[in-house]
């Protein structure tokens, strides 16, 4: 692949380069913990053979008139040791920088990544390679070279959205109204506070078929009931609560992409109604979840991302002017219309022959001003890992939940980036 190759952003990488600010870097982690300490030179060596598998992460953003796009380049990222919170300051506008990065720490390798490129799903095909390689020079474990076909590089590249965009599909229908929103202040530029609850999963799939659905509702029903709790204690007007729950459509078309290709669902609870049960809630959301996730219904959402990127308005205005206006539509259409986020990674399988040099797997949200503490899962072998991150100094949503948690019979280590929790 020759220099000046470009690529166009896909439908949610659009949006999120236009939102990007100092305390919405739009940047998630994904990190695995290996059995000894990381080495920085074999770390650099496998970043670099990684890039030559996956061309479409050697790329730079690059402003043009209308949208910003990706730019291959034939600089190489440096792999840093850890020093600052995580997901946080990193531009990935300035010029020479690039949409992710490699960091390490002790035994963690750590990958950080700006929505604008990829989601979960892609960031963590691109890790397991990083790691792949590494271990392959560090450990001499075994591994097979790959080399990419063009036809590989076009399905890995290619905009889902567009494949299976429909213009004869609607929109799916308008929202609730205002949700009800946590009254936290935000802590200074530069802070994430991130908390991690640990969890058996045996336990966890124990105490999910005790009330007959998936491990998801289950997690996301002890969220939605933590919300309500709250709310209870602390506002005076009654709103509806709503989760932004993202879903990787690959589980339901199929693509090879290490783009994004995601929708969010959000599930709601409409707390004028009255108090909810544990069981309600639950009920309320298999409903939901069994109602919304069918591929004829996620082709609305496809429809939606595809139509708001084919706006006239939107698609004539120069990318200067967006990156104005961005930031407020997606407050007030986006994660305004949010209580708080909750996102599922599911279960993590890394290549068989790296298995016994990896411990754990886990990731953090991007930062959020709409919604100033959101949270992210990923299960590793038989331990699953709940990541809150906050930017604010408040740690009222955490507490609730793993309280909850616990009381539901659970044994929960926490573990966070705070002196206190």
């Amino acid at each position: 692949m020759g220099d000046n190759t470009w690529y166009p952003l896909d439908n949610a990488g659009k949006l999120y380069s236009s939102i990007i600010s100092s305390r919405a870097t739009t940047l998630f982690r994904l990190s695995a913990t290996l059995t000894s300490p990381v080495h920085p030179d074999y770390l650099q060596r496998a970043l670099e053979l990684t890039l030559e598998r996956f061309p479409l992460f050697k790329v730079q953003l690059k402003q043009g008139f209308f949208w910003y796009y990706f730019e291959q380049t034939d600089r190489t990222p440096e792999v840093e040791k850890e020093k600052y919170h995580p997901c946080i300051s990193l531009s990935i506008k300035k010029r020479g920088s690039f949409p992710y990065r490699v960091y390490y720490y002790n035994n963690r390798i750590a990958l950080e990544l700006s929505h604008s490129l990829t989601d979960g799903t892609g960031g963590l095909r691109f890790l397991s390679e990083v790691i792949r390689q590494y271990l392959h020079l560090k450990e001499s474990i075994p591994i097979k070279q790959e080399t990419i076909s063009d036809e590989q590089l076009l399905s890995e590249t290619e905009n889902a959205f567009r494949k299976y965009y429909n213009k004869d599909i609607p929109a799916p229908g308008t929202r609730l109204g205002k949700s009800f929103k946590l009254p936290l202040s935000l802590d200074k530029k530069g802070h994430y506070h991130i908390v991690t609850g640990i969890i058996d999963i045996k336990e966890l799939k124990e105490k999910a078929k005790a009330y007959h659905v998936s491990i998801n509702i289950f997690l996301t029903a002890v969220y939605m009931e933590s919300l309500l709790k709250l709310q209870d204690k602390i506002a005076i007007k009654k709103r509806p609560v709503v989760i932004n729950v993202p879903v990787n459509m690959r589980s339901f078309f199929e693509s090879e992409t290490m783009r994004n290709f995601f929708v969010s669902i959000t599930p709601s609870i409409d707390a004028r109604l009255g108090e909810y049960t544990f069981e309600e809630i639950i009920q309320e959301l298999k409903i939901e979840f069994s109602r919304l996730l069918t591929p004829k219904k996620l082709s609305q959402y496809i429809h939606r991302s595809v139509i708001a990127e084919k706006s006239l308005t939107l698609r004539l205005m120069p990318s200067p002017v967006k990156d104005m206006i961005a930031p407020s539509i997606y407050s007030f259409f986006g994660e305004g219309q949010y209580t708080s986020g909750l996102s599922n990674l599911g279960i993590v399988r890394m290549p068989e022959e790296t298995e016994d040099y990896i411990e754990r797997v886990e990731c953090y949200p991007p930062p959020s001003i709409g919604n100033k503490v959101k949270a992210m899962i990923t299960s590793y072998h038989d331990q699953m890992y709940i990541s809150f991150g906050n930017l604010s100094k408040d740690r009222m949503l955490e507490r609730e939940f793993f309280r909850r948690m616990r009381r539901l019979g659970m044994e929960v280590t926490i573990e966070t980036n705070d002196e206190e929790m």
